[in-house]
């Protein structure tokens, strides 16, 4: 059995390669994992801001209830 670190997949016509990343001198800062945090939820420090992710949530979870109640509401107006 041959073991390799490099593995192509095919899908469609697209050949998708799949490189295991030995060296972690090789990476970029693009994907060091301070990279993938949004700037809106940066704190002067370098890190998050768990507040203003608290408040997100908390807004977008208001959002998500006030639009179901509108929906069932226009259900029930509409019987």
């Amino acid at each position: 059995m041959l073991i390799s670190a490099e593995m192509a997949y095919t899908h469609a016509r697209n050949p998708l390669v799949f490189r295991e990343k030995d060296d972690v001198s090789e990476r970029s800062i693009v994907d060091s994992p301070a990279s993938s945090i949004s700037p809106r939820y940066r704190d002067g420090m370098g890190g998050v801001n768990l507040e203003q992710v608290k408040r997100d949530h908390r807004r977008a979870r208001q959002e998500v209830v006030r639009a179901m109640l509108q929906r069932l509401g226009n259900l029930w107006h509409r019987r």
